[in-house]
């Protein structure tokens, strides 16, 4: 019995305090100066009071000082045993023992609302503290913003397809260093052995490389005006995929070739949009092919 009460002491408290406030006032008479809950007559003073104890043990709670909420919550509970032994002493053990339970419901009510308003308010604060997204989001919440989503590369603005013109002329190169080293007599040396596994290994690196580049220029860059006035960029970015995906696998220097033009046509492209004028130029080491630069 002992456990079961401590174990549900609060239900009990909030239990016997309702039917304290909704049993018929039997005790008392109701006075016209006063209001009445029920068995206990409460004056407004007392009422707002008990309200404003609530309070003021809330804000002390919130301060986390150990040394406030402990002060706070004395004071509380001496304020009531002494409201409620003086009117016993005047008007019966029932009539105090009403007031100590009920003064005490009310400060409790009033002191959880004031906490929780403030910890709602708080929350909100924080959330106001955030970064300027993260408060258009909040705001989103509550008003309903049509979304619109982006994402841009740092830095800003600087898309340059010669990267991918010198990742497609080392391809090149790569695969006339691999056929020239292919065609020597001696294929069982180290020396060989090493040779072909170090560009086998960079030319994958390389096509990767191209294709980073170009998916960027192509996915950040490339707008609805941009493929408005060049509604071939998709169908040249996907052959690009292709072939240097190609040189990958294969050591074809006709298709590396081919790569290369793609490549130029993008670059070309690309300037175009920026209404730069290109030219086309022989690269001056090897494969020594011709390659789109801007004209600045």
């Amino acid at each position: 019995m002992i456990k079961f009460i401590l174990r549900n002491k609060f239900l009990i408290l909030i239990t016997f305090s309702l039917n304290l406030l909704i049993s018929p006032a039997v005790s008392h008479p109701v006075k016209t100066a006063e209001i009445g809950i029920n068995h206990v007559l409460l004056s407004n003073n007392h009422l707002l009071f008990f309200i404003f104890l609530g309070i003021l043990v809330a804000f002390l709670m919130i301060s986390k000082r150990l040394l406030f909420v402990i002060l706070g919550n004395i004071s509380l509970f001496g304020y009531l045993v002494y409201l409620s032994i003086t009117h016993i002493m005047n008007q019966g053990l029932l009539f105090g023992l009403e007031i100590f339970l009920v003064g005490g419901f009310i400060s409790l009510l009033s002191w959880r609302v004031t906490y929780w308003l403030f910890i709602i308010y708080s929350e909100n604060i924080n959330k106001f503290k955030l970064i300027p997204y993260q408060k258009l989001r909040y705001l989103d919440k509550i008003f309903k913003f049509n979304n619109v989503k982006a994402h841009c590369d740092i830095p800003c603005k600087i898309y340059d397809p010669s990267t991918a013109i010198i990742a497609t002329l080392s391809v090149i190169r790569l695969i006339d260093i691999i056929n020239e080293t292919h065609s020597n007599k001696d294929r069982a040396t180290t020396e060989y052995e090493n040779t072909m596994a170090r560009c086998i290994l960079r030319k994958e690196e390389e096509s990767e490389k191209l294709k980073q580049e170009i998916r960027i220029i192509w996915g950040d860059y490339f707008k609805d005006p941009q493929i408005e006035a060049f509604p071939e960029i998709h169908n040249i970015t996907h052959k690009i995929m292709m072939l240097a995906s190609a040189a990958k696998q294969k050591v074809n220097r006709k298709e590396a070739d081919q790569l290369l033009e793609l490549v130029n046509q993008f670059s070309e492209i690309f300037w175009s949009t920026k209404n730069i004028e290109t030219e086309r130029k022989i690269s001056p080491y090897p494969p020594s092919l011709a390659v789109v630069r801007p004209k600045l």
